[in-house]
């Protein structure tokens, strides 16, 4: 059974958590420094290395919530049943709830945390797609090709919104986003 941190530890993972991503919303990944991170969560330097051994550890620590949301088995809501890509409205809900560290991370393709983004959608796009991927076998677009497609866009999609118009509700961008997939997915079986 795995034990829960205690408050203490809990709070000032938090803090050191919150200040990184509070400083990546105005400064790039690269520049930031571990002083940094620890003057603004206002703790000690060996208080952060008893939780993290680096940096880029911590950005690990705060991207857990975004990996359970993408592995996240899809939703059945009404309507959801029959979609492909189920993952993307969660996803959307979820980035709407964080614009400003999204964009910045949209924005600063230099951390480590953007091509592990890229991977985990595209293995929730593997994992969706699966059946429709097998039944395809025989179309002239490798499925690699698909998958990498549509992560990219997804992610092109959510960089628009997040910097043109927040006037759309996740619904809506989720919408645009089924409608658009979808249309071009039923066209890769077609292709000989």
């Amino acid at each position: 059974m795995t034990t829960k941190p205690d408050r203490r530890v809990r709070r000032t993972r938090q803090a050191l958590q919150d200040a990184l991503l509070a400083l990546m919303a105005h400064k790039s990944y690269p520049t930031i420094t571990i002083q940094d991170i620890i003057d603004r969560a206002d703790v000690g330097r060996s208080t952060f290395y008893t939780h993290y051994t680096d940096r880029d550890d911590l950005l690990q620590d705060c991207f857990d919530e975004l990996r359970a949301i993408i592995k996240r088995p899809p939703t059945n809501e009404p309507g959801n049943q029959n979609q492909l890509l189920r993952f993307s409205l969660p996803l959307f809900r979820h980035v709407n709830e964080k614009r400003d560290l999204t964009r910045a991370l949209l924005n600063s393709r230099d951390t480590p945390v953007f091509g592990q983004i890229e991977q985990l959608i595209g293995d929730i796009v593997r994992r969706e797609l699966s059946a429709l991927l097998s039944a395809i076998s025989h179309s002239p677009i490798p499925r690699e090709a698909v998958i990498h497609y549509i992560v990219g866009a997804y992610l092109a999609l959510l960089s628009w919104w997040l910097e043109n118009d927040a006037s759309h509700t996740p619904e809506n961008i989720d919408q645009i986003f089924q409608t658009l997939t979808n249309s071009g997915l039923g066209t890769v079986g077609t292709l000989k």
